[in-house]
């Protein structure tokens, strides 16, 4: 399968529209990710690239083909259905850490997916549209973003706004009901966040959906990408994902093996050892009881 080349239009400022247009434009986009790439250490911005599964695979080949490397592509999974229900709690926990320190850290991350239900549009200058975006990209992300800030304490508190509501209110009292466990996982990324950062960078791609439900297509465009990464390992090429030597980059670093590395000490004293038996014991009996209450 192919996916024509796309350009962007603003219909929101972190929802970007996905149209089969000419490969300048395609070219553009992929020259902005690797200038961003390569200023990094001059001040410029990392861009990484997610794909939304499922849908999101439709993205893979026409990235690629615009040059984007494919160690820059992740993937993330946004469920329509958790934001129809409003779970708010569940979206958070879908939230990847790949991701996570990837905006701490200032980068911009694109989330890529296709919408397969149609939905009449308004933008900025009162026009409407009949668009398919879905529900990951204009709900999901939002409420990311919205987290994201406020549990990171950035200094740029955006208005979150779904299809022109303003929902402050209600995503306030959803961050109030999380869990000081939920909160956590989100809240271990803050002290990465870098100096004079003032938001998120996360912003969403979408256009509509061509193989919506065709699993095994959706397989074949994985195992695409899947390949992509196999030739440049093989050609050794810039973050190739070699295997063999690559460990002996780093000092010191060895290689775990749990077959011949049992976890006993050589010449542990038989009071050591019936000490930590008797505790594995009383473990044992506690799990027991539990599941007997």
């Amino acid at each position: 399968y192919s996916h024509p080349p796309w350009h962007k239009t603003h219909m929101h400022m972190h929802m970007l529209r996905l149209d089969g247009t000419t490969l300048r434009a395609a070219t553009r986009l992929a020259a902005q990710a690797r200038c961003s790439v390569a200023s990094c250490a001059g001040g410029g911005i990392y861009t990484r690239h997610y794909i939304n599964l499922s849908n999101g695979v439709e993205a893979i080949d026409g990235l690629l083909s615009a040059g984007v490397a494919p160690e820059a592509l992740g993937v993330c999974r946004i469920q329509s259905s958790q934001c129809e229900s409003q779970d708010y709690s569940g979206l958070l926990a879908n939230l990847d850490h790949d991701m996570m320190l990837h905006l701490a850290l200032g980068h911009e991350c694109r989330v890529y997916d296709f919408g397969s239900r149609g939905a009449t549009w308004v933008a900025d200058d009162g026009s409407a549209e009949p668009l398919y975006v879905p529900r990951a990209i204009w709900w999901g992300l939002e409420w990311w973003r919205y987290a994201l800030n406020d549990i990171w304490r950035l200094p740029a508190q955006r208005t979150p706004i779904l299809r022109g509501v303003n929902v402050e209110r209600n995503f306030r009292e959803a961050l109030g009901r999380l869990s000081k466990k939920e909160r956590r996982r989100v809240k271990y990324y803050r002290p990465f966040t870098r100096d004079g950062l003032q938001e998120v960078r996360l912003s969403g791609y979408y256009a509509p959906a061509e193989t919506d439900g065709e699993r095994q297509l959706h397989r074949s465009a994985l195992l695409g990408l899947s390949d992509s990464l196999c030739r440049r390992a093989e050609v050794g090429g810039t973050g190739s994902g070699r295997g063999s030597g690559s460990e002996r980059e780093v000092r010191g670093l060895a290689l775990f093996d749990p077959v011949r590395m049992t976890g006993r000490a050589a010449g542990s004293s038989a009071r050591a050892k019936l000490t930590r038996h008797s505790r594995d014991e009383d473990e044992d009996e506690e799990m027991r009881q539990a599941w007997a209450r």
